[in-house]
C-alpha cells in the first residue's frame, strides 16, 4: 500500500455553521482539512488517519482480513445474541415446569414477572449506551454476560413473586446493553453491504437457540433430582452463558486497532474497509448538539415507533407455551411443539437477509412483507374453532415472521446514523421504545382470558399492521433526503464532487453527522 494525500484543498462550497443541517451544497461545512490537518474523533486514532493516506489495498488482501473478521466475531455474536434470547425467555420454559406454583404467582403476577425485565432494561439503557461509547466495547459488554449469567442462577433460588421479579428486573438490567452492543460492532467491522447480512445472522440465532432451548428444555424436563425442573433450567443455563461470557472477553477486540489476530497491515486494512460508511468505527467525544439532533430527526422518531410496536407482540409471545399449552397438550408435548417456532423464525430471518442482501434498497419493503405471516397468524388463532388446535398452532408458528421488522430496525441503527453521540442517542430512544413495547404486550394477555387470550392476540395484530405502514412512512423519507442530497450535487464539476466525496470520507472519523455529510445516504 503506498502513500497519498488526505489534505484536500479548500472547497469551492461555502460551509455553514456545525449547527445547521445540509438543505444544499452551501450547507456543507469546510471543517478544518483544509486548514489545519485532520480532527480525528475517532478511537481508531492514528490508524485511522493510516488507512485515509494510504492507498486501498489490493481486493484479495481485503478478502482475507474479511474472512478473519467474519471467523472470529460473527460466531461468537450469533451465538452470544442467541444465549441472551434463550436467558430471557427461560421464564417461559419454566412456566410449564412449576415456575408459577413454586413461586405463588397469582392473577397478572406472571404477566409482571415477564414484563419486569424489561423495566430492567428500560432503566439501564441510556446509562448503558453511554458507557458503551465511553467504555472499551468489547470488554464491557463481555462483564456484562457474566453478570447476567450469574443473575440467571441466582434466580433458581427465589420462591415468591418478589423475588422471581428482583431477579427478573436486575437480568434486564445486564442485558439490556448487547442489542445496542452488537449494532455498534457491526458498524465498526462490515462494510454496509456486508452489514445486512452479518446483522440478520446474529439475530436469527434467536430462533436457532429458540430450538435449540426447546430441545434443551425437554431433556431438563426428564431429569428426576432434588429441585424443581424448573431449577435446573435456570442454572444450567446460567452456568453455560458464565463460561461463554469468558470466551466473549478473550475473542472479541474493542475495536480493529486492538485485534490480537490482525498484523498490523491487516489493521489498516480492516478500517479502510468501513471508510464510505462514513460512520467511522468509535469516538469517545461527547457532543450535546448531536443529542439534540437525534431527538429532532423525525427519521429517529420513527424508528422509535417501529420499535415500540414491534416489541408489543415480543412481550406477548412470552405467553407461547401456555398458549399452546391451553391448545390441550402435555407439558413435554408443549416442550417440543415450541420448537418448530425458532425453526420458523430462523428461516424468515435468513430469508430476508438473502434478499435485503441480493435486492437494492429492499430492506424496509421486505420487513413490511414480513408481517403478513404474522398477521395470517393472528387471524388463525383468533378465528379457528377452538377443537382445531393444530389449526392455531400452526397459527402460533407463524406468528414469528415478525421480528424481520426488527432485524431490518437494527440494520438500519448501524448504516444510517452518523456521529457517535448521535448514533447512542438514538440507539437508545429506539431501545426505550422497545421496552415499553415488551413491558406493554404482556399486559394485554389478562389471567381471566387464559388459555386463548383474545385480547392479547388482537394487540399482536394491531401491531403487526402498524408496523407495516411504519416502515413504509421511513422508506419514504429516506427516498426524500437521498433525492435533495442528490440534487444538491447538480451543476458542479467532476473535480468539485470528487474534492466533496474525499472531505466526506474524513468526516466519517471526524464524529459528523449524516445530517450534515453530503455524501451519506440513506440505506432503504
Amino acid at each position: 500500500m503506498s502513500e497519498k494525500k488526505v489534505n484536500p484543498t479548500e472547497s469551492p462550497v461555502e460551509g455553514v455553521s456545525e449547527g445547521h443541517n445540509i438543505t444544499s451544497l452551501h450547507d456543507v461545512d469546510d471543517t478544518e482539512i483544509g486548514k489545519t490537518g485532520l480532527h480525528i474523533k475517532d478511537e481508531a486514532g492514528n490508524i485511522a488517519v493510516t488507512a485515509l493516506a494510504t492507498d486501498a489495498a489490493s481486493a484479495e488482501d481485503r478478502k482475507v482480513v474479511l474472512r478473519k473478521i467474519d471467523l472470529y466475531i460473527l460466531p461468537i455474536m450469533c451465538v452470544t445474541y442467541g444465549l441472551q434470547f434463550l436467558d430471557k425467555t427461560a421464564l417461559g420454559y419454566s412456566s410449564v415446569f412449576g415456575v408459577i406454583e413454586d413461586n405463588n404467582l397469582k392473577g397478572q403476577q406472571y404477566a409482571w414477572a415477564s414484563s419486569i425485565f424489561y423495566f430492567g432494561y428500560l432503566v439501564a439503557e441510556y446509562p448503558g449506551v453511554a458507557l458503551i461509547q465511553k467504555l472499551p466495547l468489547a470488554k464491557f459488554l463481555g462483564a456484562n454476560i457474566i453478570l447476567w449469567a450469574g443473575l440467571l442462577m441466582i434466580t433458581a433460588s427465589c420462591s415468591s413473586f418478589a423475588g422471581l421479579a428482583t431477579a427478573r428486573f436486575f437480568l434486564g438490567v445486564f442485558e439490556s446493553t448487547i442489542t445496542p452492543g452488537f449494532v455498534a460492532i457491526t458498524a465498526i467491522w462490515w462494510t454496509r453491504e456486508e452489514q445486512v447480512i452479518r446483522g440478520m445472522a446474529w439475530v436469527a440465532f434467536n430462533g436457532v437457540f429458540s430450538t435449540f432451548g426447546g430441545l434443551l428444555t425437554f431433556g431438563i424436563g426428564h431429569m428426576d433430582g432434588a429441585l424443581s425442573t424448573w431449577k435446573y433450567i435456570y442454572l444450567i443455563l446460567g452456568a453455560i452463558t458464565v463460561c461463554w461470557g469468558i470466551l466473549f472477553i478473550w475473542i472479541i477486540p474493542d475495536n480493529p486497532t486492538t485485534a490480537r489476530w490482525l498484523t498490523e497491515e491487516q489493521k489498516i486494512i480492516a478500517i479502510q474497509r468501513v471508510i464510505e460508511n462514513k460512520t467511522g468505527t468509535k469516538s469517545r467525544h461527547f457532543d450535546v448538539s448531536q443529542i439534540m439532533e437525534a431527538f429532532t430527526d423525525p427519521k429517529v422518531i420513527l424508528l422509535f415507533l417501529i420499535s415500540f410496536v414491534n416489541a408489543i407482540p415480543s412481550g406477548g409471545l412470552s405467553f407461547g407455551s401456555i398458549i399452546i399449552s391451553g391448545f390441550g397438550f402435555t407439558p413435554l408435548t408443549t416442550t417440543l411443539l415450541n420448537m418448530p417456532l425458532g425453526a420458523v423464525q430462523t428461516f424468515f430471518t435468513l430469508s430476508a437477509g438473502y434478499l435485503c442482501m441480493k435486492i437494492p434498497n429492499s430492506r424496509l419493503i421486505i420487513g413490511s412483507l414480513c408481517m403478513l405471516p404474522s398477521i395470517v397468524g393472528t387471524i388463525l388463532i383468533n378465528n379457528l374453532d377452538a377443537t382445531n388446535r393444530w389449526g392455531r398452532l400452526v397459527g402460533v408458528w407463524l406468528l414469528v415472521s415478525y421480528p424481520v421488522g426488527f432485524m431490518v430496525l437494527l440494520g438500519l441503527l448501524s448504516t444510517n446514523i452518523a456521529g457517535s453521540t448521535k448514533s447512542t442517542t438514538a440507539n437508545g430512544l429506539v431501545f426505550v421504545g422497545y421496552c415499553v413495547g415488551q413491558i406493554a404486550g404482556p399486559q394485554f394477555f389478562k389471567a381471566a382470558e387464559k388459555p386463548a387470550y383474545p385480547s392479547g392476540i388482537k394487540a399482536m395484530l394491531c401491531a403487526f399492521v402498524l408496523n407495516l405502514v411504519l416502515n413504509q412512512v421511513l422508506r419514504l423519507l429516506y427516498m426524500l433526503e437521498n433525492r435533495k442530497r442528490d440534487k444538491a450535487l447538480e451543476g458542479l464539476s467532476e473535480g468539485e464532487v470528487e474534492e466533496l466525496k474525499e472531505k466526506s470520507r474524513i468526516q466519517g472519523f471526524e464524529d459528523v453527522t449524516d445530517m450534515k455529510n453530503v455524501f451519506f445516504r440513506y440505506a432503504l
